[in-house]
């Protein structure tokens, strides 16, 4: 018998309301069906019927040894088997953005210290900024290293700078309070510049992830000058876009 669009809606219906109380249990650990009631908006015996449906499951554990609602040790086995790869993932968000944008893309994590080019797309122009996977940015003096560095405690921050700030055009800041003023000023709108600090004639704009798998993660436009000038305002409003395109994706982190 086939199934009524009706009964679909319901089915979808049903399972939203249990991410929405398995991420509610998640935010506040050993919390009460009330409390969750109140952060969903449900009714609290709809509540109480998904509590109990999910506890079956083991995705959730009212049996903690404490009172209130814990997450189920499934759903720790489940999270065990996921392998998260944040080039496989990401990648059709990067590719909507070099539709968009035309420019050298690339998505780089954080390794031991170093800012490594994870994914690259390749400008569609024929004067373009060069990058390649496996490539290596300064943290100092690049769009991708500046949201890095945003990421970072100020003690792990200055830890990094320290092992060097080579003036490679300048441009460049050596500075070590002078640059982390400027991150703490580029964190406010969410969006880090590279105005020719790394290289001659190139720049570039970089903006945070949600961190993939434990990895710190960024994406960065970069382009010549004269071109990133002109693009300036449509690449930043590309940027953002992605950004919050991903994290209603995947959240703040998975």
């Amino acid at each position: 018998m086939p199934v009524s669009e009706n009964a679909r809606a319901g089915d979808s219906q049903s399972i939203s309301k249990a991410v929405a109380v398995l991420k509610a249990v998640a935010d506040r650990p050993g919390c009460s069906l009330g409390e969750i009631a109140k952060q969903t908006g449900m009714p609290r015996s709809t509540v109480q019927r998904l509590v109990n449906s999910l506890n079956n499951e083991g995705l959730l554990t009212k049996n903690f040894g404490h009172q209130g609602i814990y997450l189920g040790m499934e759903l720790a086995r489940l999270g065990a088997r996921v392998h998260l790869d944040a080039r496989t993932l990401l990648r059709p968000f990067m590719e909507k953005l070099h539709e968009e944008t035309g420019d050298n893309i690339d998505l780089t994590a954080l390794e031991h210290g170093k800012v490594v080019v994870i994914d690259q797309i390749a400008s569609n122009e024929q004067i373009r900024v060069i990058s390649f996977v496996g490539k290596q940015h300064p943290i100092h003096c690049t769009a991708n290293g500046k949201a890095h560095l945003s990421l970072l405690n100020p003690e792990d921050a200055e830890k990094l700078l320290k092992e060097g700030m080579t003036q490679l055009t300048r441009n460049t800041i050596v500075d070590s309070k002078v640059l982390m003023a400027q991150v703490a000023a580029f964190r406010e709108i969410g969006l880090f510049i590279d105005r020719e600090e790394f290289g001659e004639d190139a720049c570039a704009m970089a903006t945070t992830l949600p961190s993939i798998g434990g990895r710190q993660l960024t994406i960065s436009i970069a382009a010549p000058r004269a071109r990133f000038n002109r693009k300036e305002e449509h690449i930043k409003t590309a940027l953002l876009a992605f950004r919050r395109d991903v994290q209603q994706t995947f959240g703040t982190s998975i």
